[in-house]
């Protein structure tokens, strides 16, 4: 019989080894419980089993757990070795006190109060089921506590031995506490001209108590405890009065029942709304505002600032990823110097919170291609100056940052010291607003072309370094040009060249010489480039030098200064003789021009400048022979019609010798051509010469 009863056990053990195989592929079949000898169906219990842990005994067993009398899990795939400790998305776990799992959607770590939860009642098959679907989220302490920082003003009073007036000084500083690791940050609030070196007093880390810490006591350290309901705390010897707090440190503090000796006190420049939003707790029934933003109805310390719990940058990027707010800005700067009137695309990622100001440029602006004003990162509301020395982004906590509620079409936000109105949004910003918080953006207010005149830039005075051109024309490019040179304008100008005899005007001169009347000067002008040109001709005996008295040069006007850009001209100097004119602060007085100036200002007339008479007179004084001119003139007229043609006249007058020059004949003979046919009336000639005596 015992041999029996072993080959029963046997054929048992291979029977139920091929049913768990068939089972596992879903095929149902009868497995046979050895310890009775009785088949029971093997579908739903099998499951049941299966549900349990893989390290959990198999339940029913009736045979001894040595090598051929067992079976084990053949949906089986991990054999991981046994241990009580590991770490798991960076927390680590007892699993001898407490077996856990882990969420991979959320990677937030759950865990059960007991080994297994066990039913009311065991199921008839014997099998116990587990309920791994009612555990509750764990959240360990520096992800509950992340971002959470309580704040303190306080004020300490220094001794002054230097100063004669006054020998105290009140010192203002913010003192930090981070609930996440229970370290403490000193920072001195700035004040102008104090003389200290302002910003971080006293870096981050975990302030000791009076007398010795050990590393492996939190009792000796500072702890938010030494904060409630006292009216200092002295940090490293240095005792600091506490003056207030903020909005988040009170709420926290009345929570957990602890009290305070100072009350909330408002921020200089900030809302009891941004103290919220920045400490990320609201009081209770309340909820912060913003794609963020989540009811509270029970105040716990672990769940501060629900944006912080794990999971949730994630869900927010895949929520609004891709998803951008875009707003259309303008600042007008035009009132201060250089100012103009710019305008930017404002984009708000929902993702993130980041703000981004892109330029936009018109056609031919002229501006350098710049993209970007700021780079897509958070924005403070109000920017006040860089952080101290030694003060990083994440040790300020307390900045408010623009979010999109923040954001409307007619409203102006601050973006580092720039004002920019948002003037106008796109589509799906309306739309985003409208489903989100009911919101209806206003609609495009573009400003209006406000017409503003700009003052004219006129030439600045001439600094009297090199010439007058090179100066101005530093003025009108950056990189000067010379001036433009017309070769065949200058070959012309060159010819022309107006003189005239001068003689200094002792009536306006102040220290005249005795000897200055007898001293005479020929005044040159050149057209070509406006110079004027002095030359005293010598003269024996006079006690003068004689040659160059005014090198040939530009001349100011007299009783301009050298920075005014004012010169003679041409103009200046052709007047009716005699007159007085000043040349390089000396009175001159023209008195005569030569030919050429004089038909140059009576355009070719010349002959209505000279005196008839005297060219009459001129010819009767070098005419030694009257009679021989009339013989002269009769041999031109063979018809004997007592006139003859106005080139015979010239020959005649040519002939005889008289010393008459081009414009002297010119006058003559527009004075005897009475008829205008060119011809002469010799017989009328001859007698008003013989007339002469």
């Amino acid at each position: 019989s015992h041999s029996l009863h072993a080959t029963r056990k046997g054929l048992a053990s291979v029977w139920n080894v091929c049913s768990l195989l068939l089972i596992s592929q879903g095929i149902p079949c009868l497995y046979l419980q050895i310890c009775h000898s009785t088949p029971i169906a093997c579908g739903s219990s099998f499951r049941a089993m299966s549900q349990l842990p893989l390290n959990a005994p198999a339940p029913g067993r009736a045979v001894p757990f040595q090598p051929g009398m067992s079976y084990g899990n053949p949906t089986r795939r991990r054999f991981p070795k046994s241990h009580v400790f590991e770490f798991k998305v960076g927390v680590g776990r007892d699993l001898s006190a407490m077996p856990t799992q882990v969420d991979p959607l959320e990677r937030v770590v759950t865990t059960s109060p007991n080994k297994y939860k066990m039913g009311a009642t065991l199921e008839g098959d014997g099998f116990l089921e587990t309920d791994f679907g009612k555990q509750a989220k764990f959240v360990p302490s520096f992800v509950g506590l992340d971002g959470k920082v309580l704040r303190f003003f306080a004020q300490m009073t220094d001794n002054v031995p230097e100063a004669r007036s006054d020998s105290f000084r009140d010192r203002q500083f913010t003192i930090l506490y981070f609930l996440v690791d229970d370290s403490i940050q000193v920072i001195e609030q700035r004040k102008h001209n104090s003389g200290y070196m302002q910003g971080v007093f006293m870096k981050r880390h975990k302030v000791p108590r009076a007398g010795g810490a050990s590393q492996y006591e939190e009792k000796d350290f500072v702890s938010l405890h030494d904060f409630v309901d006292t009216p200092s705390i002295m940090l490293y010897g240095r005792v600091f009065k506490l003056t207030g707090c903020n909005n988040f440190t009170a709420q926290f503090y009345d929570a957990n029942g602890l009290p305070l000796a100072v009350q909330a006190v408002q921020v200089a420049g900030e809302t009891s709304q941004d103290s919220e939003d920045r400490g990320g707790f609201k009081g209770k029934g309340g909820g912060a505002k913003g794609t963020g933003g989540r009811m509270n109805e029970d105040f716990d310390t672990a769940k501060l600032r629900p944006n912080q719990r794990a999971g949730y940058r994630r869900e927010k990027f895949l929520k609004f990823n891709n998803k951008v707010l875009r707003f259309y800005g303008l600042w007008d700067d035009r009132k201060s110097m250089f100012g103009d009137k710019r305008h930017y695309v404002v984009n708000f990622y929902l993702a993130d919170d980041a703000l981004e100001v892109l330029e936009r440029y018109g056609i031919n602006e002229g501006r350098d291609p710049y993209p970007k004003l700021i780079r897509k990162s958070r924005v403070p509301k109000r920017f006040h100056g860089l952080n101290g020395i030694g003060v990083s982004q994440d040790d300020v906590s307390d900045k408010v940052y623009i979010r999109d509620m923040d954001l409307q079409v007619g409203e102006t936000i601050e973006v580092y010291g720039r004002k920019i109105m948002l003037y106008g949004c796109d589509e799906f910003t309306r739309h985003f607003f409208r489903s989100a918080y009911g919101v209806e953006q206003p609609e495009d207010c573009p400003p209006p072309e406000e017409l503003m005149e700009f003052p004219l830039q006129t030439e600045p005075p001439y600094t009297g370094f090199g010439t007058e051109e090179d100066s101005i024309a530093s003025f009108y490019r950056l990189l000067p040009r010379p001036r433009a040179f017309d070769a065949l304008k200058q070959e012309e100008l060159d010819k022309i060249i107006f003189r005239w005899k001068a003689k200094f005007d002792l009536d306006l001169m102040e220290h005249a010489g005795p000897d200055d009347s007898k001293r005479r000067f020929v005044v040159s002008f050149y057209m070509s480039d406006s110079t004027v040109a002095i030359y005293e001709p010598p003269v024996s005996n006079s006690g003068f030098l004689g040659g160059k008295f005014l090198q040939r040069q530009r001349v100011r006007k007299h009783g301009t200064s050298k920075t005014e850009s004012s010169y003679l001209a041409h103009q200046d100097l052709l007047f009716d003789l005699p007159g007085s004119i000043w040349i390089n602060n000396y009175p001159f007085v023209l008195l005569e021009s030569d030919r050429f100036t004089l038909r140059y200002k009576n355009k070719g007339n010349i002959a209505s400048l000279l005196s008839i008479d005297s060219i009459h007179w001129k010819i009767r004084s070098g005419l030694s022979d009257l009679e021989g001119m009339q013989y002269a003139f009769e041999e031109m007229d063979p018809q004997k019609s007592g006139s003859i043609w106005l080139d015979g006249f010239v020959r005649v007058m040519q002939d005889f010798d008289l010393q008459l020059d081009e414009d002297e004949m010119l006058a003559l003979v527009q004075h005897w051509d009475k008829r205008q046919d060119g011809t002469v009336q010799y017989q009328e000639f001859v007698e008003a010469i013989g007339a002469l005596h």
